[in-house]
Order: C-alpha cells, then sequence, then structure tokens
C-alpha cells in the first residue's frame, strides 16, 4: 500500500492518530487482511446466535446471507486500509441509518465490535514486533472506535429524522381529525382532501397524498376524488386483479408497493423517481368504498414510520364515507343530492383548471313529466325518475357525476373533455335513451329531455354561477321545443353552428366522392426531396377547391373519421405506388385522426390499403398524428401505434408543442418524426422563446433518435438557421405549394434545393450531454454489480441497444451523419457487445458467480472506454476535417 500524506480530519484529530500511525500501519495491514472473510464469519455467527438481532435476518436466503457475509469481509479489509477519509466516514454514516431502518438496536451493533478485537489481538501478539505492538494495538482500536463513532452517528441522524418525520406526520392527522368535531358542518366532505393536501406540505419525505372512491361494492372503476403533491396520470382504475389498489380494496388489508417493482402497474412506475414507495389504505361505509393512497420519496418510509400513524387516514375515510351516505344522497334514486353535486362541481372545476381541461356543465330536465306524474299518481312518478336515472347512468363515462337537484331537474358533470365533440356525443345519447318509451300501469307513457350546457373554463365563473348559466340554456331548450340541448354561450352556439356547417360541407364531400389529394414536399438539409405531406382538399362544383378552414370540425368527428381515413390512405397509397412506378421514391405521409386511430376496425383498414398497393413499401408511408388531437385512451393509441411499426409503418407527431401532452406523447408514443408546428418555425428569428422552443424539441428529438420536421418554412433564413441547428427535413411555401400528385415528378426534377448542407457540429453539439447520461448509467450499472444500488432502468432488456442514450443517437443523428463511413461499423458493434456483457454479467450475478460477474463488468468497462475513445475520434476529427474544408471554401457534400 503507497504511503501517500493524508491530510488529517477532525476524526483523525480527535482519535488521537498520526502520519506515523497510519505508515505504521501500512507496514503491517496485511496481517490482519488476511482473516477478513473469516472474521466477517463470525461477525454474523455472532449476530444469529442473539435473538435481538437475530431476528432482523429471519426472512433472509442463504444467497442474501452469503452476500452480507462478504461484504462485512470488504468491510474489515477497507476498515484497515481507508485512514478514516471523508468517503468512508459518509459510507458509514449511511450504513448506521440503514441499521436504524432495519430496526437494529445501537447497543447490539457496538457490542459486535468486539469480535474484531478478538480477531486481531492473537495476530497482533503472533506476528506484530514487540516494539510496535502497543502501538499498533491503540491505532487498531481507534480505527474501531473511529468506525463505530460514524455508524453510531448515522444511526442517530436517522433516528432524530424518523421522530420529526412521525411528528409531522401526527401533526397533520391530528389538525385534519380535530376538524371532525364540527359534526354539522358540511365541508367535513372535504376533510379527507385536506388531509392529502396537507401530508405533501408538511412532511420531508411524503411526495404524494390522495384517495380514489367507487360507488357501490363490486363496482368495477375506482375514481380519483383528490390527489394532491403530484398530478396522478389516472383519474380513473379499472378493475385489475394484481393493481395493488384493488388488492387493498378486495382483501380489506394495507398494502405497501414499490414504484421500481417491475410487476407494478405502469401508472404507479410513472410515479418514479419521486416516489419510491406507495402505501394504500382502504375505508368503506355502506355502499361506497374507497383507498387512501400515500406516496414517500424513499424506500422503507412506512415500516420506519409505523403503519398506526396512517390507519387514521383510512379512519377519517370511513367518516367521510358515512357524512356522504347520510347527508349527501338523494333518497329516492340513490345519486348525489344538490348539495354532492355542488361539492362535486367545485373539486371538478379546480381539478379542469389545474389540468387545463375542459368540463361541461349540464343542467336536464324532463319534458312531459308533470302530466304523467298527474295522471299516474306520484308513486308512478318515482318509479320513472328511479328508470330515468338508471338509463342516464348507463350513458355516463367513468368519472362523469349525475345528481338529482330537485323534482325532475338532474346535473351531470362531464370532467376531462377533450373536445366540444365529446358532450355532443354523450348529450346524444343521453337524449336518445330518454326518449324511449316507458311502460306504466299497463301503458306507454313518453317523456324527453332538455339539456341547458356550459363549459368551464371557457365560461370562467363560480359555481353557482355556471349552474346559473346552464339553467339559462336549459329554458332556451325548453322554449325551442325541448329533446334538445342549448349551449349558454351565445359564442358557442355560433361555434357549434359553423362546426355543424362544416360537418355537412365535409359530408356532401363524402357522399359526392368530391374530397380529393394535394401534396406538398418535404425536403431534407441536405436538400433532397424525402417525402410529400398528403392533404385532404374539396373539390366543390360550386365553390371550386376548398381547403380545410372550410371543413376542419368534421375531420376527427366520430361519423366521418373512419370514412375519410379510409379515403385518405387508399388515395395516398394508390400515388404513392403510381410515383414508385415512374422510378420516383418518396416518403408519403396521412393524417390519420384520433377517432379512426382508436377504432377497433383501423388496423385492418390499413392492412388492406397496405395489401391493396404491394408496390408501395410500408417503410415509405408515415402515419401523422395530431400532436393537439384528442387521443382518449393514450395506452390504447400505443397498442394501435405499435402495430404500426410492426407493420413497418413510421409514425409522426404532427403539430408538435400545441397541446398540452407534448412531452407525454413523445416519451410515450413509439414515433419515428417529429413536426415542428409552423406557428413556432414562423416567428423563431424575431421571437426568442419561439427560437428557443424550437431548438429544445429539435435537440430532444435528434437525443431520441428521431426525425424533424419543421412545418412553414416560408424563407431561406428560416431555412438555413433551422438546418444549422440539425432540423432534419424542411416543409413549407419557400419550396413549394401543396400540388395535385401528377404535377409532383416534374417539380422534382426541376427542385435545385438551396445549398443547406448540415454543418459540421450538428452531430457533436449533442454528443457530450449524451456520453455524460450513457457514463452515469454504466457506471450505476458497476456499482450494482457490486451490490452498491440496483440494476438501470432498461439496460437489461433486449433491444436495450437500441433504447439507451447512446444507442437511439447512433442509429438515428450518428448514422444519418457517419453511416457511410468504415469506422463507424465497429463503433456499433462495440456498443451491442457493451450490453451483451451487461447482461451476461447479471446473469452470473443471479446465480451467485460474483467473481465470473465482475470479470465481465471489467471487460465492459475496457470495452466502454475503447467505443467511447473511437467515438470521440471519429466525430471530432471528421467534424475538424468539415471545418478546414469549409475555411477553405469547399465542401465534401
Amino acid at each position: 500500500m503507497s504511503n501517500i500524506p493524508i491530510k488529517p480530519d477532525n476524526l483523525v484529530q480527535f482519535l488521537g492518530l498520526s502520519r506515523d500511525d497510519l505508515r505504521l500501519l501500512d507496514q503491517h495491514w496485511g496481517l490482519f487482511a488476511q482473516g477478513a472473510e473469516t472474521l466477517a464469519r463470525d461477525f454474523y455467527h455472532y449476530l444469529f446466535s442473539h435473538p435481538a438481532t437475530a431476528a432482523t435476518f429471519r426472512d433472509y436466503s442463504e444467497a442474501q446471507i452469503e452476500a452480507l457475509i462478504q461484504r462485512q469481509a470488504e468491510h474489515g479489509y477497507g476498515l484497515l486500509h481507508n485512514r478514516l477519509d471523508a468517503s468512508w466516514q459518509m459510507a458509514m454514516q449511511q450504513l448506521g441509518a440503514k441499521h436504524h431502518y432495519l430496526g437494529i438496536d445501537p447497543a447490539w451493533l457496538a457490542g459486535a465490535y468486539t469480535i474484531y478485537w478478538r480477531h486481531w489481538q492473537p495476530v497482533l501478539e503472533k506476528f506484530v514486533p514487540a516494539q510496535d505492538r502497543s502501538q499498533l494495538g491503540r491505532i487498531l482500536i481507534s480505527l474501531l472506535m473511529g468506525d463505530l463513532m460514524c455508524q453510531l452517528s448515522g444511526y442517530a441522524r436517522a433516528s432524530r429524522e424518523t421522530d420529526s418525520e412521525r411528528s409531522a406526520v401526527f401533526d397533520v392527522l391530528l389538525d385534519t381529525l380535530a376538524s371532525t368535531r364540527m359534526e354539522n358542518n358540511t365541508e367535513n366532505s372535504s376533510l379527507l382532501q385536506v388531509l392529502c393536501e396537507r401530508l405533501p406540505r408538511k412532511s420531508r419525505y411524503i411526495t404524494l397524498a390522495g384517495y380514489f372512491l367507487c360507488s357501490h361494492q363490486g363496482h368495477d372503476v375506482l375514481t380519483l376524488e383528490a390527489s394532491a403533491g403530484m398530478r396522478l396520470a389516472k383519474p380513473t382504475l379499472s378493475f385489475a386483479s394484481e393493481d395493488p389498489c384493488w388488492v387493498a380494496l378486495k382483501q380489506n388489508q394495507i398494502v405497501v408497493q414499490l414504484t421500481d417493482d417491475p410487476s407494478a402497474p405502469q401508472w404507479i412506475q410513472q410515479l418514479r423517481p419521486r416516489v419510491k414507495e406507495l402505501v394504500f389504505l382502504p375505508f368503506a361505509s355502506g355502499d361506497l368504498q374507497g383507498v387512501g393512497f400515500i406516496g414517500a420519496r424513499a424506500e422503507g418510509y412506512f415500516q420506519r414510520i409505523g403503519s398506526d400513524y396512517f390507519e387514521a387516514f383510512a379512519h377519517l375515510g370511513e367518516i367521510v364515507l358515512q357524512l356522504r351516505n347520510r347527508m349527501l344522497r338523494d333518497p329516492l334514486t340513490k345519486v348525489p343530492n344538490r348539495l354532492l353535486f355542488m361539492d362535486r362541481l367545485e373539486i371538478a372545476r379546480r381539478q379542469a383548471s389545474r389540468e387545463e381541461s375542459l368540463l361541461g356543465v349540464v343542467l336536464l330536465d324532463l319534458d312531459g313529466f308533470k302530466p304523467v306524474n298527474d295522471r299516474f299518481g306520484h308513486g308512478a312518478g318515482d318509479r320513472l325518475l328511479v328508470s330515468i336515472t338508471q338509463r342516464i347512468r348507463q350513458c355516463l363515462r367513468s368519472g362523469d357525476t349525475l345528481g338529482r337537484l330537485g323534482g325532475d331537474e338532474f346535473g351531470l358533470l362531464f370532467p376531462a373533455l377533450s373536445s366540444l365533440d365529446d358532450l355532443d356525443m354523450v348529450c346524444a345519447r343521453i337524449l336518445e335513451a330518454v326518449r324511449k318509451p316507458l311502460e306504466m300501469d299497463g301503458e306507454r307513457v313518453n317523456v324527453s329531455a332538455s339539456l341547458g350546457v356550459t363549459i368551464y373554463p371557457l365560461d370562467d365563473v363560480s359555481v353557482e354561477t355556471l349552474l346559473a348559466h346552464a339553467d339559462l340554456a336549459l329554458y332556451a331548450a325548453k322554449n325551442q321545443g325541448g329533446d334538445q340541448l342549448s349551449l349558454y354561450s351565445l359564442t358557442l352556439d355560433e361555434a357549434a353552428q359553423n362546426a355543424a356547417k362544416m360537418r355537412r360541407t365535409l359530408e356532401k364531400g363524402l357522399q359526392n366522392h368530391t374530397l380529393v389529394l394535394y401534396y406538398q414536399p418535404i425536403i431534407n438539409s441536405f436538400g433532397g426531396v424525402s417525402g410529400v405531406e398528403s392533404l385532404i382538399r374539396i373539390l366543390d362544383p360550386e365553390q371550386g377547391l376548398l381547403g380545410p378552414a372550410a371543413f376542419w370540425a368534421g375531420l376527427d368527428h366520430h361519423r366521418y373519421a373512419r370514412d375519410l381515413g379510409i379515403f385518405v390512405m387508399d388515395a395516398a397509397f394508390r400515388q404513392g405506388q403510381t410515383w414508385q412506378q415512374q422510378g420516383l421514391s418518396l416518403r408519403v405521409s396521412i393524417n390519420i385522426s384520433a377517432h379512426h386511430l382508436l377504432d377497433a376496425r383501423f388496423l385492418s383498414d390499413l392492412e388492406a390499403a397496405l395489401a391493396k398497393y404491394p408496390g408501395l413499401a410500408p417503410e415509405q408511408i408515415e402515419i401523422e398524428i395530431t400532436e393537439s388531437a384528442p387521443l382518449h385512451d393514450l395506452s390504447q393509441a400505443q397498442e394501435r401505434l405499435n402495430a404500426c411499426n410492426r407493420l413497418g409503418v413510421r409514425i409522426a407527431l404532427d403539430d408538435f408543442g400545441t397541446g398540452n401532452a407534448s412531452l407525454t406523447y413523445l416519451q410515450q408514443l413509439p414515433a419515428q418524426s417529429v413536426k415542428l408546428d409552423q406557428s413556432f418555425v414562423r416567428d423563431m428569428i424575431n421571437d426568442p422563446k419561439d427560437l428557443a422552443i424550437v431548438a429544445a424539441v429539435i435537440t430532444a428529438s435528434r437525443m431520441l433518435g428521431l426525425d424533424v420536421i419543421a412545418e412553414g418554412v416560408e424563407t431561406e433564413a428560416h431555412a438555413k438557421l433551422l438546418a444549422k441547428m440539425g432540423c432534419s427535413h424542411l416543409q413549407g411555401y419557400l419550396f413549394a405549394k401543396p400540388m395535385p400528385g401528377e404535377d409532383i415528378p416534374l417539380w422534382v426534377q426541376r427542385f435545385k434545393g438551396l445549398g443547406l448542407g448540415l454543418p459540421s457540429h450538428s452531430s457533436i453539439d449533442i454528443l457530450p450531454t449524451l456520453l455524460e447520461g450513457h457514463a452515469q448509467r454504466t457506471e450505476s450499472f458497476l456499482q450494482a454489480l457490486c451490490e452498491q444500488n440496483t440494476i438501470p432502468l432498461h439496460v437489461l432488456d433486449e433491444d436495450a441497444e437500441d433504447k439507451c442514450h447512446l444507442g437511439r443517437w447512433l442509429k438515428g443523428d450518428g448514422s444519418l451523419r457517419f453511416g457511410d463511413l468504415p469506422e463507424f461499423l465497429p463503433i456499433l458493434q462495440r456498443h451491442e457487445k457493451i450490453h451483451q456483457l451487461a447482461r451476461q454479467a447479471k446473469h452470473f450475478l443471479d446465480n451467485g458467480e460474483k467473481a465470473k460477474a465482475m470479470s465481465l463488468g471489467s471487460l465492459l468497462e475496457l470495452e466502454n472506454g475503447k467505443m467511447i475513445g473511437e467515438l470521440r475520434e471519429l466525430v471530432y476529427d471528421e467534424g475538424e476535417l468539415q471545418a478546414e474544408n469549409h475555411a477553405c471554401g469547399c465542401d465534401e457534400r
């Protein structure tokens, strides 16, 4: 061991250790290190022989015990040559904290240190020269004391943090439970929400709190009632037997779930990294059931704090449900009464404001109820109300609310609307359901419904005013004859009429076969034509060629979406095949609406179109999904788009940046291209915010290996700036307006480009960030082989080579730039080898062959270093060469 001078720290000074002491220890440390493994086995034998410490390890397997012994041996070895430096002190403090979390008493921890001295003392007396024994014995005891001091310090700090956390949680629970004394206060129904909001604010470790409710026993949907600390991606949970939320509810027991558990539902895994552990707390009262959930940033948190502190959450939930059952339900129809409806309206209003979504508020009044009630009596009228209530409830989505506000008047809430068409569809179903005949005392009777509608936040007023506005709209619907809906806002009413006119225009185009496709070229940044986008037009015999402004409201309407999609696929694929036969290979992009994409028949429509035009390869087709489109079911959209990819068809996110879910879509949808919306491109030269957004999207897309297509490029200045920023494809009036398909070949032949060669730095500027991310994951994996942390996510996936930070760049931007160079292929091969070594090393580690795993880890580290060196040499040498060529006025492309 080398004699490197050490600057003594406070602990070393406190223990009276000098440089001479450390030099003496350097001379003899090998004598004591030889028995490190024997010492470790005696250490754990000592722990297992005492009930107070053995209980901690009762659930450990033999392999886990062996791993602990090996780590203890490494600890004994390290203790002899660590010099009690800062990193060792920190590690021992963390170990002491872990002992606290495991519930090991510090007294037993301290007692175990006698085992070290029992092993070292015979070695000291037998092998160390007499003149050094006393001094070396003092040094060894000092090392033991220093190590113990660090562990006890960490134990004490963790204990203080635990006590502080318990106090914070207890105070929140106590304050909230104290509020239940106001038994006549109707706000008691919101007490659980108050508790959820307080916990993340007061606790250092709790990052999420909320609860789900279902309306009655056996219901298969849980609806999110409150959530605080983080935004939850799932407002409803359909029944899933393996979901821990449902397990807690069905088994009526507390369930603790780790978010990094591979078997955990996706909505739980998405809470990482801010949530490491969740506890689910069931509660019930009468026919109402609920599950509370609390998320903590630290694993083992709930065991450390104790479940008793959180059982009060379930107790408060029972109180809330008791209050709801007693005070907030209509006794006849069992739906929420006015009080509960107003409460839910306020909650839904806040949620819509927080999530920037639309909330539909509807008042429903029965047409013709009074004559039925007068003729057949109040008992028959009550039966009619119950029957109508059941019909309406069958029309609702999970998460919608139906309440009886009095007499034959009902209120409805439709949260999280993606568009006005959503509300139009469900209201149409309700009107149809109500108007169906009923049998009353052997006679058929007919009633209908009038609906008054307003939309928040378009109608941005209080909950009371929202109801007043819906009531005015209801009055208008009644005056117009009933059996219909009326929108409160004159502006909305006018917009609805315009939308209806647009839908009629599109319907007419479909019926009369006057739809046509125009095509706008897409240019790559090297100046070549790479593809076209198919754009819908209507060739009206009276008005001429109509653009999308005349019919856009119908493009994603449920009545026309599929017919329109089938037409677009057929026309675009036919044109693409024709170009192929003419020797013109172009990628053909088509726009598909969300309604068609989510239609159960979409894949069969696509497969039929592909089969009809075999001359056009699937790889030449790209489906554009509008980023702002209302994808009602993101998981179903993922399945559809993954199926498209399996067919060979590419996916592009269109109008990127204009909707509310840009980053979510980029993260979760299997896209190969991103289309920058023209609203950002148009003003990017003059508006620094737009430029920043464009640069961010280009950089993120390139790091993910995606093509970037900038729409709305109208000037040469825009084109050159985008090319310099690394945007791979451009589209806009600078190059061409949309044109008929037969005009494309001649246009391509005459197109000369603008000389937008990709700048030399365009593949280099994002590489340092990628390499840093790659280095961090590699280091984390190597530490995991030493069992110092967990395996990084996705490192062991079969296709990890294509999904990791560096792999995406190598397959995308790197391949585009260097794919033709012979030096690039060995880099790809070495990258794949690194991932293979990682999987092999993990296999050996799982089988208990740690030495083989560590050997492969060393080989992985060596291969990784070679790959990084080769990559840097290729990229930076090539970049310098192009810089020299550029300076000389020449260009290799």
